[in-house]
């Protein structure tokens, strides 16, 4: 083998191990930056409570009182969070007044002229990547206070009981913001190219349970 052939071939071989120590490196950093950004997502669960409410059906009045008995809720729901500084306090008073605010949201449908049954109850169950107001909160399972009403077979409505952001005024409580920084860092910035990191996740989360 000349001379030249044998440099060509050594800088072959180094350009290859140069392509292939990049790419190592790019993909070291890029899945560094999904874990970090995984971290992030799952420290929102360990912060939240949602409410959700499950109408009896799809049909117009079904629908039309999910969003009445959301109305009628949400003050009292906030009010009743108002005391807790964790989530485990949130779940221990919900817990506490599963069968007051049974009885309260069952009072206010018979008083619509409707004679479903009410249930409500505390889960942990999975929800896809969801937008509220100004704030996103990446897919996974959550703690949430969960109101069915009839069948429960209709579109639902969710959003966070606790902290109380379900009043968009719901911000901060005492001048604090309610989320850490590290939760912070997600739901305020859903957009852009976090937007794919979120579809990512979430099928991450989907498929690993």
């Amino acid at each position: 083998m000349t001379f030249y052939k044998r440099l060509f071939k050594n800088r072959s071989i180094l350009t290859i191990s140069m392509l292939i120590g990049a790419l190592a490196a790019l993909l070291l950093a890029t899945f560094a930056s999904f874990a970090e950004f995984a971290a992030q997502c799952e420290s929102v669960k360990r912060e939240v409570l949602r409410l959700h409410i499950l109408p009896n059906s799809d049909n117009y009045e079904d629908q039309r009182l999910k969003y009445m008995l959301r109305d009628f809720l949400i003050e009292d729901v906030e009010t009743l969070f108002a005391d807790a500084e964790t989530l485990d306090d949130a779940k221990r008073i919900a817990a506490q007044n599963l069968t007051k605010i049974e009885k309260s949201a069952s009072e206010f449908i018979k008083a619509q002229g409707f004679d479903y049954e009410v249930e409500v109850s505390l889960v942990n169950m999975y929800f896809t990547t969801r937008n509220y107001e100004n704030i996103t909160m990446p897919a996974g399972n959550y703690d949430a206070l969960r109101v069915t009403i009839g069948a429960g077979d209709g579109q639902n409505w969710w959003c966070v009981a606790f902290p109380p952001l379900c009043l968009p005024a719901a911000s901060a409580k005492n001048g604090e913001p309610y989320f850490s920084a590290e939760a912070s860092k997600i739901i305020e910035n859903g957009g852009g190219k976090v937007e794919a990191k979120f579809k990512v996740y979430e099928w991450w989360t989907g498929f690993f349970g």
